[in-house]
């Protein structure tokens, strides 16, 4: 079981990326190109965590679910990462 202040971390941690990832789409160039793409892809983790710690519990297949999925997000954000950089205009 979450203890109340990590229950309480993972609610502020998605506020504040939901709050961040706002301004940084409508200001996003290269520059922010990085840290929208963390920001977002953060958001999304720290949300299908919480989906998955609600509702799988056996704790070993929710444990290899959260492996795969950090896998899978670190893949997607390459490909995004490589498509913005490398794109021909």
């Amino acid at each position: 079981m979450k203890t109340h202040g990590e229950t309480l971390g993972h609610w502020l941690l998605q506020r504040i990326t939901a709050a961040f990832s706002i301004p940084t789409i409508l200001l996003a160039n290269v520059s922010t190109l990085i840290l929208l793409n963390i920001l977002l892809f953060w958001h999304i983790h720290v949300g299908i965590e919480e989906i998955l710690a609600d509702h799988v519990h056996h704790e070993v297949t929710r444990n290899w679910s959260l492996i795969l999925l950090g896998v899978f997000r670190l893949i997607i954000i390459k490909y995004v990462f490589v498509f913005f950089v490398f794109r021909e205009n």
